[in-house]
């Protein structure tokens, strides 16, 4: 019970993050009017940022907590775990979420950095290359997280 609990805000959360994410993706595309874009991201960007900041924690401790669930502490460093199917997909969708929590760091450091100002060149260039890398690496951890629950039904 307490499994499918954690499981349950676990999904929630992903759902909540992914498709955040794919909303903005979609504005961006939609209006494309610079002025219109900055007026948007301007709005929306802070309140998102401190939202998405709750559905990301919330992943990381519900993706730790049912690693606790599953027993894998104690498994996940030998031998045997990484050379399973099941470690290979675990390592490397782990892997992947250390790198959108890496960039999604740089990409709010720029942002809060930049708020209520006009961004540099290089700033808009980290930032854009951090959104994309969040928003592909996503449905990466997601592919990953189908191919993952298989060991568990």
């Amino acid at each position: 019970m307490i499994t499918n609990i954690i499981l349950f805000i676990h999904i929630i959360s992903a759902a909540t993050w992914v498709g955040g994410g794919l909303l903005l993706f979609g504005m961006g595309i939609y209006f494309k009017d610079p002025v219109v874009q900055k007026t948007i991201y301007s709005h929306i960007g802070p309140f998102y940022g401190y939202f998405q900041l709750i559905w990301i924690t919330l992943l990381v401790i519900t993706g730790a907590l049912l690693l606790n669930q599953h027993d894998l502490y104690s498994q996940i460093f030998t031998d045997k775990f990484a050379n399973s199917r099941f470690g290979e997909l675990l390592y490397r969708k782990l892997a992947i979420v250390a790198l959108v929590i890496l960039a999604t760091i740089i990409h709010m450091y720029i942002s809060l950095k930049a708020h209520r100002r006009e961004r540099s060149f290089k700033e808009k260039m980290i930032s854009r290359a951090t959104s994309m890398i969040i928003f592909l690496f996503n449905f990466s951890i997601i592919w990953y997280a189908m191919n993952i629950s298989q060991y568990f039904i």
